[in-house]
């Protein structure tokens, strides 16, 4: 039992919309039968079909679940889209937290209990998971159906990015000042009371890109903490980024920057052009989001860095000790946090902290990286 254990029982509504992708959101559906729920945690799933024409709801009609799943049809029009198909699910979930996935997703079993433990923790949280992207092959649907096996999949090519930004930074998402950028709503989750008092998703955003990000930022602006918890395990098609949705996504950034009023942390993501547009891409991606986050740092007065951090070193017998003390530690001097617990038993409740001071978070670096971490804030 760890920290991300206790709490009260919740009600879980995962959202899925999907358009053309019966056979995809069929094998989601049977994923999901295979998660595992703590003690008192119920599930219920929704699709949200977007106009398809491939039959998606015949070939959901015959499946036998272990929670209720509620099909909605919309027909397609010129609105149609991701941020519309997600409210109408949003609109249908009775749940206390909703987590929002993708059709074609292929989720651990650990998925669904990993978003409920975190939302334990803190009733204003933005919980986020990895999605692995998986390379040419064939993918075992009858395996899967049976058993979750990564055997079953083609192999995992790279992730989705923010465990890079993660690594360069410290593994407290809630300490970046860009986190609200990083809501990938391909793996996330948020309680439904704050997703309804924001309006849910923009339904102005079409196309590819960036409609879960402004999500983001306005649940950043209602004062919602983030996590990242790397146990959500979600695993997705790699996909490459088009003209036409480059073309997209710069489309969404305007309407993003227009609809804030031209805020400078929001225009500055225009930098990601430079990893994004097929015809330039002169920059890496993570290179793009490590100068958006120094820009942000930078506006909200958080550059230069400190220039002397306390180090906290926490095992598995100092850990209950150190949970009681972190919000005062925190709140009083900036932290580096070293947590060489088995369980990784700070990680939610670090990322749970608001403070204004830096709070650094790190489980179980190796030695090379331990060294590095303490000689980049001085505590060598």
């Amino acid at each position: 039992m760890t920290a991300s254990d206790t709490g009260p029982a919740l009600r879980l509504s995962v959202v899925v919309p999907s358009y053309d992708a019966g056979p995809q959101v069929r094998r989601l559906l049977r994923c999901l039968a295979l998660c595992q729920l703590d003690a008192g945690d119920s599930l219920e799933v929704i699709v949200v079909d977007d106009g398809s024409t491939d039959g998606t709801g015949e070939l959901l009609a015959d499946l036998e679940l272990p929670y209720p799943l509620t099909y909605v049809f919309l027909p397609r029009t010129a609105a149609s889209g991701r941020a519309a198909a997600r409210n109408a699910g949003i609109g249908k979930a009775t749940g206390d937290v909703v987590v929002l996935a993708d059709a074609d997703q292929i989720v651990a079993p650990g998925f669904v209990a990993a978003h409920a433990r975190y939302h334990r923790l803190r009733g204003d949280l933005v919980v986020a998971g990895p999605r692995g992207d998986l390379g040419p092959g064939r993918i075992d649907d009858e395996r899967l159906a049976r058993e979750f096996s990564l055997e079953a999949l083609p192999a995992v090519v790279g992730w989705d990015g923010r465990d890079r930004v993660l690594a360069a930074f410290s593994q407290n998402f809630n300490n970046l000042a860009t986190s609200w950028h990083y809501a990938f709503s391909c793996n996330l989750s948020v309680r439904r009371e704050h997703l309804l008092a924001v309006g849910g998703f923009d339904e102005g955003f079409l196309g590819w890109g960036l409609e879960d990000s402004e999500l983001g930022y306005r649940l950043h602006r209602r004062g919602l903490a983030f996590a990242f918890h790397p146990g959500a395990l979600a695993y997705q098609r790699k996909r490459e980024v088009t003209p036409e949705m480059f073309g997209q996504w710069r489309r969404n950034l305007d309407h993003f920057v227009d609809k804030h009023g031209g805020v400078a942390e929001v225009a500055v993501q225009q930098v990601i052009c430079r990893a994004f547009d097929p015809a330039d891409r002169s920059l890496d991606w993570l290179d793009c989001m490590i100068r958006m986050e120094f820009a942000v740092r930078a506006l909200a007065g958080r550059l230069p860095e400190p220039s002397a951090y306390e180090l906290v070193e926490v095992d598995d017998a100092t850990a209950s000790a150190t949970l009681a003390r972190l919000p005062e530690l925190a709140a009083e001097r900036d932290l580096v946090v070293i947590d060489d617990t088995a369980g990784a038993v700070l990680a939610g409740p670090v990322q749970c902290v608001t403070t204004p001071r830096e709070l650094l978070y790190f489980h179980r670096p190796s030695a090379a990286a331990r060294q590095g971490i303490l000689a980049r804030h001085r505590l060598a």
